[in-house]
């Protein structure tokens, strides 16, 4: 939901509520409030609500990671190649470059830089029938996005 929408959607909600002496409700800072606006004859308080967002903050979980599936003859250098991938995919969350996405209006405004910068989970390596190495793992580093609207 965007920005504008939830100042709308908060405004009405309010507004539908009817609140004595509460004679207008805006989405925003109006430049100029008349007080005389929707007031009654002899109303002695009169009020206008604003809506205003001083903050926000979103939290999204997404699970993925790496899943490796290695031909090699010898679990070991499986494990080394896996190793290989997570230090290079570390590699890049550690090397800067972390304004991504401008193009469609939404700007990645940080990777890799926030309280919990990079956190790995890794699962129990793994013989397939076929005799492949399967490994598990998730790679998590901090995303800030900052959504133009």
């Amino acid at each position: 939901m965007s920005r504008n929408q939830v100042r709308t959607k908060v405004a009405t909600w309010i507004a539908d509520a009817a609140i004595t002496n509460l004679n207008q409700v805006f989405t925003s800072h109006p430049k100029r409030i008349n007080f005389e606006q929707n007031a009654t004859a002899g109303q002695a308080t009169r009020a206008a609500g604003l809506v205003f967002i001083a903050g926000e903050t979103e939290e999204r979980i997404a699970v993925g990671g790496v899943y490796t599936h290695s031909m090699q003859n010898y679990a070991q250098d499986a494990m080394d190649d896996f190793d290989a991938i997570i230090d290079a995919i570390k590699d890049r969350v550690r090397s800067g470059g972390h304004r991504l996405g401008e193009s469609d209006g939404t700007i990645i405004w940080q990777v890799g830089e926030g309280t919990r910068q990079i956190s790995v989970i890794y699962g129990e390596p793994k013989t397939n029938d076929g005799g492949a190495t399967e490994i598990w793992a998730a790679v998590e580093f901090e995303v800030t996005q900052m959504i133009q609207a």
